[in-house]
This record gives structure tokens, sequence and C-alpha cells, in this order.
């Protein structure tokens, strides 16, 4: 497990296109933390940093929002707040797991069972108004993502020198 401590939205979106750099496509990142901890600031700068050129806003009550990239491929954001109580299987994850997307997930915890077999997962949580902790593991057995959090992590370690 990795962990820093943002101390803006803008560090936070640094820190955010530093892992849309480094991450492959198809990969699953979940992003867990209470309202107000910075997963949208989070989500937007991975998807500007992708190239997307539209405003990218928590997809709250459409659950999932697709952005074209500028590689080609594409940017799929998904809030599964609205899916706490069930409907995990109408959303039809896996449809959505292929190399030609980058995917972020909002509360992932809701729809774990959809999830692949090996995710990256970040916590964050706020400190303080402008500060916030972000945490990052690989779960489940991935020497692929684990080659990329570490990546990650030296890169983020540049961004707050």
């Amino acid at each position: 497990m990795r962990e820093w401590m943002s101390e803006s939205v803008e560090e936070t979106q640094r820190m955010a296109t530093e892992l849309a750099g480094i991450i492959p496509p198809g990969t699953v990142v979940t992003l867990e933390g209470a309202l107000g901890s910075g997963k949208t600031a989070f989500a937007q700068g991975f998807g500007r940093a992708l190239g997307v050129k539209r405003a990218i806003k928590s997809p709250t009550y459409t659950i999932i929002k697709e952005y074209p990239a500028e590689d080609g491929k594409s940017f799929v954001h998904m809030d599964a707040y609205r899916l706490e109580e069930g409907g995990a299987d109408s959303v039809d994850l896996p449809s959505f797991l292929t190399d030609d997307r980058y995917i972020l997930i909002e509360w992932a915890r809701f729809i774990e069972e959809e999830l692949p077999d090996a995710w990256l997962a970040l916590g964050l949580s706020v400190v303080s108004e402008n500060q916030r902790m972000i945490r990052a593991e690989v779960v489940g057995e991935s020497s692929a993502l684990e080659g990329v959090l570490e990546k990650w992590a030296r890169a983020v370690e540049r961004v707050r020198e």
C-alpha cells in the first residue's frame, strides 16, 4: 500500500494525471471515499490527461459516462453509489472491461462481485478543508499492476517535490 497527502484539488488532479500516463487501458481503478473526498476531482484530472475535452462530472444518476480519449480509446467513469441496494448486474460492467477503455469506478464496493480478478484501489479521505489522504493498493494478484503502482509512486513523489 502507498499513501500520499494531497494539499489541494490541483495536486490531486496532478496525481491523477500521472496515473493516466502510466496505467494501461483495460485496467480498473476504483475510487472510494466519503462525499467531498476528491473522487470526482481525481477523475477530472485523469480524464483531462487522456485528452477528454468535455466537462467531467460524477455520473451519480446516469451511473456510467463514456468519453472519447485522444488515443482513440475511451474513458469510462462510473459511479456505483446508486447501486448500493442492488442492480449491479444491470450495468453489465464486463462489457466495458476491454483493452480500449480506461475505467474509473467511484463507490465500487457496491459492485465488487462484478470487478475483474485484480484492480487498483484508491481510497480518498478528507483531512482538512484542502488536504486529502490518498491511499493506493493493488487488489488481487497482478505483478503488472504492482509495477504500475510502483511507477506511479515514483511519479507522485516527483509531482510533490
